[in-house]
């Protein structure tokens, strides 16, 4: 089982966690700037009005392509690292561990959220602890 622990990390787990939270930004700031009248990211960075070329509806537009192919850069980069976690997931022998990483990392509940879904009750510590100790951490 120690076999097991030593091909996932702490690391690797919070940056599937954390581009899944920086795709989730990109998509609000895609979805923002549909509105060419209200979109913030469409104001002027302090340089002349006369310097803007195309209507704000074109420059929406090249912003949002431009977004979308690092969302999508993004998405394929978490995919894979998704296939990694859920390749280990599948030779963890423990439910319990797999339910908590899963909860926890993959779908982005919080720690107490997650040992409410693994334990039935509110703590921050219980399946961090549980996971950590597992993973060979200190929690």
């Amino acid at each position: 089982m120690k076999e097991t622990t030593q091909s996932m990390t702490i690391e690797k787990l919070e940056n599937y966690k954390g581009l899944v939270a920086e795709m989730r930004s990109l998509k609000e700031s895609i979805d923002s700037l549909y509105n060419t009248y209200r979109s913030p990211q469409l104001m002027s960075d302090g340089g002349s009005h006369s310097m803007n070329t195309g209507s704000p509806t074109e420059n929406a537009v090249n912003k949002i392509l431009k977004l979308k192919k690092i969302y999508n850069n993004k998405r394929s980069e978490a995919t894979d690292l998704l296939l990694e976690v859920e390749a280990w997931l599948s030779t963890v022998d423990d439910p319990e561990i797999r339910s908590i990483a899963r909860f926890h990392y993959v779908l982005g509940y919080s720690w107490q959220r997650t040992n409410a879904a693994v334990y039935g009750y509110l703590s921050y510590y219980a399946a961090r602890k549980r996971l950590m100790r597992y993973l060979g951490k200190e929690a």
